[in-house]
């Protein structure tokens, strides 16, 4: 048998495990909101669970010296899986997965200040098209609450368009960084997980926070590497906008919760706009680094 044929013959396993990443992360909306914990409760046993998967499964790669970039990109991922948490106590599933999905938008941004580089012109017109879907979600009528939440989760795809640009850069040591970021969320939740009543761990919520932990995050992450190094970058790009489509209706489906017309329409936007963006900037041949399994997921740390 060929290489050739070696490689179509593998090339299914990759798209179907970065899919089955995708719609494990789509199901942070509904499980957060399904556990009657407080969000940072639930941020830090979620990211307990999900370093026990890491630990196991890269072993020796985590011990490592961190340097300051995974050092950075730790806490950068700290701050989004917390702040995702709390916008989804705060606000609806689906304003806070499409808040956050403007991360590749914000990493446009991160390079003009940080690193003086100039925008093209499909850049601009994806920065101002996803801006505009951005504004729509804000246009609807919110309390105090949901207003907070949507700044929280717009404030969730600057944390994680920095994870992006972090973990792109070649001295990122991704999986110590991945485990710095769940032991940081674990220790900032900690005291609001210990004053959890007794009665707070029933039949409800030990499902819904092992789910949450072992499956929704930390087999996620796990399938996303496997998936990726068989998957073109721009095919894993594409697969990954599954778990923005879906968040919403899975949290319609078992709890009713449902989107404003103008949160719709906003979510219509941002995606159109991310796909816009990344269709022109992922060759399809090119090969991914493997630190590109964090920086290439549009969703969730890791949410």
């Amino acid at each position: 048998m060929t290489a050739e044929n070696n490689q179509k013959k593998a090339l299914p396993t990759g798209p179907l495990a970065i899919l089955a990443a995708a719609l494990l992360w789509s199901m942070a909306g509904l499980l957060i909101k399904y556990l009657d914990w407080p969000p940072l409760a639930i941020a830090s046993a979620r990211s307990l669970l999900a370093s026990l998967v890491f630990l196991v499964f890269f072993r020796r790669r985590l011990w490592v010296r961190p340097n300051r970039v995974t050092w950075l990109s730790g806490m950068a991922l700290m701050l989004t899986q917390v702040l995702f948490v709390v916008a989804n106590k705060l606000t609806t599933a689906t304003n806070a997965i499409m808040l956050q999905y403007t991360a590749p938008v914000f990493v446009v941004l991160i390079g003009v200040a940080f690193y003086r580089t100039r925008p093209n012109r499909r850049e601009i017109v994806a920065l101002v098209w996803a801006m505009a879907g951005v504004a729509l979600f804000f246009a609807e009528k919110l309390d105090a609450g949901g207003m907070a939440g949507n700044l929280i989760a717009v404030f969730t795809g600057l944390t994680f368009a920095a994870v992006f640009v972090l973990n792109s850069r070649p001295e990122c040591q991704v999986p110590a960084a991945l485990l710095i970021g769940q032991i940081g969320t674990f220790l900032v939740g900690l005291p609001q997980l210990l004053l959890l009543a007794p009665g707070s761990w029933n039949s409800r919520s030990l499902p819904a926070i092992l789910i949450l932990g072992f499956f929704q995050l930390g087999l996620a992450y796990l399938l996303f590497q496997v998936g990726i190094r068989h998957t073109r970058p721009l095919n894993a790009s594409l697969l990954a906008i599954v778990e923005p489509l879906m968040s919403p209706v899975w949290v319609f489906l078992v709890l009713g919760e449902k989107p404003g017309l103008l949160a719709l329409a906003g979510a219509v936007v941002i995606i159109s706009a991310v796909v816009f963006l990344n269709t022109s900037k992922i060759a399809p041949a090119e090969k991914p680094r493997d630190c590109s399994s964090i920086s290439s997921s549009i969703g969730s740390p890791r949410d």
